[in-house]
């Protein structure tokens, strides 16, 4: 029988964005920063909003409302943050991605109990679960091919 100390904890962090939330570990997160100068891609995807830089990168901001079907069309606006990712690929294009959200994000420690009923969404290749937490609908990334993604789109722009 497992004791209550032999439960696995992640450390998450749970991102609003259009239509729902992110809900990412926290290993993955470099930083929240401020939306501003989004330097734009030309003839990019509607959901490549364009680059910032951070720390002399320049990091690839996507609407993962946008791709993951939450929202449509989504804008980047003052009001909104900017989450890095580490993309933990060996991408030399991408080796950070930013995702844009609606609020500051909230801390939560995750064990499988919390979970409830995941399943996985095929008609959006870029996430991986989408779970319900603390009785919220959220999406968890599959950074793997998000970055796959995001290399094809930066690349063409």
């Amino acid at each position: 029988m497992m004791s209550s100390s032999d439960k696995t904890i992640i450390r998450t962090l749970l991102a609003p964005i259009s239509g729902g939330a992110v809900l990412l570990t926290g290993s993955v997160v470099a930083e929240v920063i401020a939306c501003s100068d989004l330097k734009p891609y030309k003839d990019a995807a509607a959901w490549l909003l364009g680059a910032v830089e951070w720390h002399d990168w320049n990091v690839p901001v996507i609407s993962f409302a946008s791709l993951s079907g939450t929202a449509l069309d989504e804008k980047a606006t003052v009001k909104n943050r900017i989450l890095v990712l580490k993309s933990l690929s060996e991408s030399s294009i991408t080796p950070f991605l930013g995702i844009l959200i609606s609020g500051l994000p909230r801390l939560l420690k995750v064990s499988a109990e919390m979970l409830d009923k995941p399943k996985h969404r095929t008609d959006f290749p870029s996430v991986f679960r989408e779970i319900t937490i603390d009785e919220q609908q959220a999406l968890i990334p599959d950074l793997d091919e998000l970055t796959r993604i995001v290399d094809a789109a930066v690349s063409a722009g």
